[in-house]
C-alpha cells in the first residue's frame, strides 16, 4: 500500500510540474513598439521597440531592442479579459503627453496591472482629474506573442 501512495504521489508531482512548466513558456513575453516616451516604475523609456517578458509570477522586464534600457516592473494584480478580440498590449495612463505604464498583456485573456509610480502619483495632472472626480486617458498599443 505505502508503494502504491508513492507512485501516485510521484505521479501527481510529475504532473503538477508538466503543467506548470506549459503554463510558463505560454504568455511569457511580447515584442511592442511604442509611438511615444512614456514612463514605468521609476523608469523612463523613449519612444522605441521593446520586449516585455516575464520573469516570475508578479514582475516583468522591458527591454529596449537595442539593449541599452532594461527594468524590472513589479505588476503584482492579475487581471482578467474584457474582451477576447483585444490581444497581447500594453495600456497606459496618459495625462496630457505623458505616459505610464498600467497594465501588461502577455496573453490575450490574461494580463497584470502595475501600481502607480510615485512619478505618476505626483503629476500635477493626474491630482486635477482626482479632484474631479475623472479618470486618465487608457491609451493601448498593440503587441505581438513571441
Amino acid at each position: 500500500m505505502n508503494q502504491v501512495t508513492r507512485t501516485i504521489a510521484a505521479m501527481g508531482l510529475f504532473l503538477m510540474l508538466a503543467v506548470a512548466g506549459v503554463q510558463a513558456q505560454s504568455g511569457n513575453r511580447i515584442e511592442v513598439n511604442v509611438p511615444f516616451d512614456f514612463s514605468a516604475a521609476e523608469t523612463d523609456f523613449k519612444a522605441g521597440a521593446y520586449t516585455v517578458r516575464r520573469i516570475s509570477s508578479r514582475d516583468l522586464v522591458i527591454r529596449s531592442a537595442d539593449g541599452k534600457i532594461n527594468a524590472v516592473v513589479h505588476a503584482p494584480l492579475a487581471i482578467g479579459i474584457r474582451d477576447a478580440k483585444a490581444g497581447e498590449r500594453l495600456v497606459f495612463n496618459r495625462y496630457d503627453e505623458r505616459y505610464f505604464l498600467f497594465q501588461a498583456w502577455l496573453k490575450a485573456d490574461s494580463g497584470r496591472q502595475l501600481f502607480p509610480s510615485a512619478a505618476e502619483r505626483t503629476t500635477t495632472h493626474r491630482k486635477q482629474l482626482a479632484k474631479q472626480g475623472k479618470k486618465p486617458e487608457r491609451v493601448e498599443v498593440l503587441a505581438r506573442a513571441r
